[in-house]
Parts: structure tokens; sequence; C-alpha cells
């Protein structure tokens, strides 16, 4: 059984985590947004096909406008245009980012897992399965979520993939791992950046193992 000192622990955690849960997913958004779309427009810049970077001009535009309709229509038009573009991939993330603020979670999911089944990029590939790991645990599936992460292991998103797995081993009460993770991705994080500042906070906030 837990003791006095511990239990309020878990009950202020659930308390920020009640409070600030929707933040942290939109920071996780931002994030995947901004380097979408960054690494996207430097594949246009280098001279893509003409074709893809107007789809990829349109879910852009879309995307800006909080149109997630609009976005996800011309991420699919990207798709079958061009399917073997990094720029559909790129497509298919930001749609399914808007997808999400909008609360289409269904749309989003398939556009996250076309970038799975399709993308030859690492990186994307492990993008594409943090995004659905956090929708996962969304619908409190957290032991799938988990496993879906287990494929991860690009540098770039290793401390992102750490992060995301703290939050789910935290939502299922299992403190010790969630420390674990939460400082993994503090290990693997810029200093100043702000995800070590997030996992900073949300590792103390679960209190020092016994």
């Amino acid at each position: 059984m837990l003791d006095l000192e511990e239990q309020e622990k878990i009950d202020i955690l659930k308390a920020w985590w009640k409070q600030y849960a929707s933040w942290v997913w939109a920071f996780v958004l931002v994030l995947a947004v901004s380097y979408a779309s960054m690494q996207g427009w430097h594949y246009y810049q280098r001279g893509q096909a003409e074709k893809a970077g107007v789809l990829f001009d349109a879910v852009r535009a879309a995307a800006r406008g909080g149109d997630a309709v609009a976005a996800l229509q011309a991420a699919k038009a990207l798709q079958e245009a061009q399917p073997a573009s990094p720029l559909a991939t790129r497509g298919a993330l930001i749609a399914a980012a808007v997808g999400h603020v909008k609360g289409d979670d269904v749309g989003a999911r398939l556009e996250l897992e076309w970038v799975i089944a399709h993308s030859s990029e690492a990186p994307m590939v492990d993008l594409a399965r943090i995004r659905v790991a956090g929708l996962l645990a969304d619908e409190k599936k957290f032991d799938e979520a988990l496993k879906l992460l287990d494929a991860n292991h690009d540098p770039a998103f290793v401390a992102l993939t750490a992060d995301r797995r703290g939050d789910i081993l935290t939502a299922q009460g299992k403190w010790s791992d969630a420390r674990a993770a939460y400082q993994t991705a503090m290990d693997r994080s810029p200093a100043t950046g702000v995800l070590k500042q997030l996992d900073t906070y949300k590792r103390d906030a679960l209190g020092e193992s016994k």
C-alpha cells in the first residue's frame, strides 16, 4: 500500500496532469508541424516535382488557416500523386496535426499510419509513431502505445520518444519506470531546450523512487 507521502505526490501529479495535459500535447504538435514543415520546405527548395510542391503548399496553407478538411484532402492528393516524395510524408504529418487539433483523430491516425507504412525516412516514421502512441494513450490503450514506441530508434527522436513513454507510464501509475523515461528524455535533450525543462518538471513531480 502507498504511504501518505507517496499518495500526496500522486495526487499532486494527477492534478498537474489534468491542468496541463492539453498544453503538453499542443507542444508536441507544434514541434511536429514545425519540424515537418521546415524539412519539407527544404526538399521543395531542392527541386522536388512541381506538382508535389504545389500540393504541399496547399497542405500548408490549409494548416495555417486551421482547415483540417482541406489539409487532409490536399495531403491525400499529394500521396496519390507523389507517394514516394518526402513532401507526401510531411504533408501527412501536418494534416494529422491539424486534424487532431480540430478533433478528427480518426483522420489524423489514418495520415500517421500512412507515414508509418509508406515513408522511407526513419525520423519521420518515428515521429508518426510518437503521435499514434499519443492517440492510443488518449484511448487508454497504454500497452499498445508502448509497444509501438519500442520500434523507435532514430537518434533525432530519442528524447521525444522517451518523453511520450514517460507520459504513458505515468498514466498507468508506473512511477519508477516513468521517472526513468523522463530522465532519458532529459539526458538526450539540449541543455536549454524546452523539452528538457518540461521533463525535469514531470520527473520531479513524481518524486524520488524508494
